[in-house]
């Protein structure tokens, strides 16, 4: 199996960046930037390949169920991050990066541990605890960043990676995130959006926190009580279950894509329509995985309709497209439910909470 090759010094690449982060890769006349950016983090593929096998044997010596999957960064979101950070392209971190979804807290920091004594060839060059010290937006779990070191393919060497290491909590309110932001066009994720949504997943985040093994180290800034009290007022003003149960169903997913053997899986989400593509490859079709994958970013809208169920919101830039690679469709519908529009196992969760403090809240 062939991987694509960085063909671009890490000048060039950088000056690409800032060209298509720029104005997003609007303005005509930017192919040869795009050109770059495609092979820039298409030359991730391999070294990320390795990093997954390598969280994966980790997963098995261990014992811990997970899910396990890996993607190549959306251009989109490499360019907002270089636009909101000024970063240099050749820097960012997490291009390529694989994920482990654990059931509880205790395996996550497991396998922490077991990347810490790791006498691995790469190089650790960051460990991010976002458990003890959640982002602003609510965001937990815990990033490791490596440098590739190889010596029988060294042109691949300090490609930087991500390893993301979340319980399913954590992963149900991340995705949730992301489907919110999706229909609505706005960056949550990156804390960026109409300013009560960002409310509530902050305060949601606190919900699952408390739900989850108790952090001694930490000191959460509101009760169980008033984290309760806050989603119930939050649901009533922007009817979060109604419009989130609402997504699922409305979404149209294509057909069951020929799956036997793929080891690769390009998600076209348009929700707009709302409809869903899963085109799949095998480990041999890598390459044309790659290109595809660039050619639908390419073609994306850049704004469209809102979805027809919310017609208050004018209009979105929630078209998005992605490449991961997985064991089996099942394991992408686990791992990228906000692809499905799917914040199901989130709301169980939030709904949970909820009654659980229910006298606290009436």
């Amino acid at each position: 199996m062939s991987y694509t090759k960085p063909k671009y010094s890490r000048t060039s690449v950088d000056r690409a960046g800032r060209i298509l982060a720029t104005d997003f890769g609007v303005t005509e006349g930017n192919d040869d930037a795009w050109e770059v950016l495609g092979n820039w983090r298409a030359s991730h593929a391999f070294p990320l390949n390795t990093i997954t096998v390598g969280l994966k044997n980790k997963v098995t010596r261990l014992g811990i169920n997970a899910i396990v999957v890996q993607r190549l960064k959306r251009s989109r979101s490499i360019l907002g991050k270089l636009s909101r950070d000024s970063m240099r392209l050749s820097q960012m971190q997490d291009i390529g990066g694989c994920r482990a979804v654990v059931s509880k807290i205790s395996d996550v920091y497991a396998l922490r541990d077991n990347f810490k004594r790791s006498r691995s060839k790469h190089e650790l060059i960051s460990i991010d605890d976002y458990i003890t010290n959640p982002k602003a937006s609510g965001y937990r779990g815990i990033h490791l960043v490596y440098k590739f070191q190889s010596q029988a393919k060294p042109e691949f060497n300090k490609l930087l990676l991500e390893v993301q290491l979340r319980t399913e909590a954590q992963h149900a309110w991340a995705t949730a995130v992301e489907t919110v932001g999706a229909v609505l066009g706005q960056a949550l994720k990156a804390s960026q959006g109409e300013a009560m949504w960002l409310a509530y997943f902050q305060v949601a985040s606190l919900a699952l926190e408390y739900s989850e093994e108790v952090n001694a180290s930490r000191s959460l800034p509101l009760s169980r009580e008033e984290v309760a009290k806050r989603l119930v007022e939050y649901d009533r003003r922007l009817e979060v279950r109604k419009r989130l149960a609402a997504y699922s169903i409305a979404l149209r997913a294509t057909d069951k894509p020929q799956t036997k053997n793929a080891a690769y899986f390009i998600l076209l989400l348009l929700p707009d329509e709302p409809g869903l593509q899963i085109f799949a490859f095998t480990k041999d079709e890598a390459e044309l995985a790659q290109l595809e994958y660039q050619r639908f970013e390419r073609q994306l809208p850049l704004r469209s309709r809102q979805l027809a169920l919310f017609p208050e919101l004018a209009d979105y830039t929630g078209a998005q497209v992605v490449l991961v690679g997985a064991e089996s469709l099942k394991s992408i519908r686990d791992a990228y439910p906000n692809y499905y529009l799917d914040t199901g196992s989130f709301i169980e969760k939030i709904d949970s909470f909820k009654r659980l403090h229910r006298r606290s809240i009436f």
